[in-house]
């Protein structure tokens, strides 16, 4: 018997041709399987290293208050309230300056912008080294000292003038209070770092500051968010939001801008795409926050403001943690509801600052004071930031714009649920 052959591959008992064929085929598909599994790796470690990477970045992005477990129980309270010019913002500012348990500050950064050219620093590193400084109750930059207080002592017990400091205008720093007879600017001693600190820090439950989006450092209430990145540091922020069509018109009334190139109202198409910009970048990253960093924004409506100003006000209170009060309570309705002889009493000081007025005027005054040509420019360059807020356009017809009976303000819009 003769012995068998090993068994021969199947492939030689088919013709050469065939066998070229097939393993050039095996091949290529031994290689293309290998480059396959290995992009499929490659690209998974990608993914996961970009995961890692935007967990970092979004850590960077909103470093502010890992979580409430992590505030520090000795953390300082704040709250900033930041809006374009005309939007309400003084109103509200004076709601919290009305309250005992706080220490208020309004426009603080105007005293960096007034002072910041006598230092070698631009406006913006200034104005956040500054902002950081206060929400901490700390007045003792050893650079810029001597103008900041004096700046503060010159600006903020300005009588008769919203900008008037209560708490700085009270006791520990004045002998009495802003609401007793003998009262007199006068009689308060010179602030200093330490006095300053002290009423901010030991006599007052809670900051409170008002600031301008077109101060806010680089404009950006994103950078504005990280001079709270401290455990030192609680920070809450009102967004207070206004109808454009009432902000653009009255900020060119006060000199905001100004108007240019006569009929195309150049200055009015760059002032209001500006402004809504703005606006609509504050807006979208207030959406984007992490769930519990969201809980420390809240968006006001001037207009919801306006025609509920007591039932705002409550609302606005239990977001800061304070109580309501009986005398702050009657001054916001006296303020808000003034006496024929209280909303013609002539204005001390900026018009710009002013707070007695009918607040329910206020929301329709600009349907019949501005110009349908100006309306049909802000809602051009508007549009967007008036659908989120719940603004219904006019549509360039005059009869809608006139008509007061027709409210332009929407209950239910899309930023309110964000």
């Amino acid at each position: 018997m003769k012995r068998s052959r090993g068994n021969k591959c199947f492939l030689w008992t088919y013709p050469l041709w065939l066998r070229v064929i097939v393993t050039g085929w095996l091949s290529f598909s031994a290689v293309f399987g290998f480059y396959l599994a290995n992009s499929i790796s490659l690209q998974h470690s990608d993914t996961l290293i970009d995961t890692r990477r935007e967990k970092m970045e979004d850590h960077d992005t909103f470093p502010l208050q890992k979580s409430d477990k992590h505030q520090s129980r000795t953390a300082r309270r704040n709250l900033m309230i930041i809006a374009h010019g005309r939007s309400g913002s003084s109103l509200t500012g004076d709601i919290f300056n009305h309250h005992p348990d706080v220490f208020y500050m309004y426009e603080p950064l105007q005293t960096v912008e007034r002072t910041h050219k006598n230092f070698n620093l631009d406006y913006n590193s200034l104005a956040f080294r500054f902002l950081t400084n206060v929400l901490q109750c700390k007045f003792a930059e050893p650079n810029f000292l001597d103008a900041w207080l004096d700046d503060i002592e010159r600006y903020y017990r300005k009588p008769l003038h919203p900008r008037i400091s209560q708490a700085m205008a009270s006791p520990p720093l004045c002998p009495y209070n802003m609401s007793d007879a003998r009262w007199d600017h006068r009689l308060c001693p010179k602030m200093t770092s330490e006095t300053l600190g002290n009423a901010c820090k030991n006599y007052n439950e809670l900051t409170v500051i008002k600031v301008l989006t077109s101060r806010i450092p680089y404009n950006s209430l994103e950078k504005t968010f990280s001079a709270c990145d401290s455990q030192d540091i609680d920070c809450k922020i009102v967004l207070l939001i206004r109808d454009p069509r009432a902000v653009i018109p009255s900020s060119l009334s006060v000199r905001f801008y100004e108007e240019v190139d006569g009929p195309a109202k150049l200055g009015t198409r760059m002032f209001s795409y500006k402004l809504c910009k703005q606006t609509e970048e504050s807006l979208h990253f207030v959406k984007n926050l992490p769930a519990w960093l969201r809980s420390h924004v809240k968006v006001l409506r001037y207009e919801d403001l306006a025609r509920n100003p007591l039932e705002e006000m409550r609302h606005l209170y239990k977001f800061a943690g304070l109580s309501v009060l009986e005398s702050v309570t009657t001054w916001l309705n006296e303020s808000t509801h003034p006496t024929k002889s209280r909303s013609n009493m002539k204005i001390q000081g900026s018009q710009a600052a002013f707070t007695v007025d009918d607040a329910q005027a206020a929301i329709n005054r600009w349907r019949w004071k501005v110009h349908p040509y100006e309306i049909i420019i802000i809602e051009y360059y508007c549009a967007h930031v008036m659908q989120l807020m719940g603004y219904r356009p006019v549509d360039r017809s005059h009869e809608l714009q006139a008509n007061i009976t027709i409210p332009l303000v929407i209950e239910d819009y899309e930023a309110k649920d964000w």
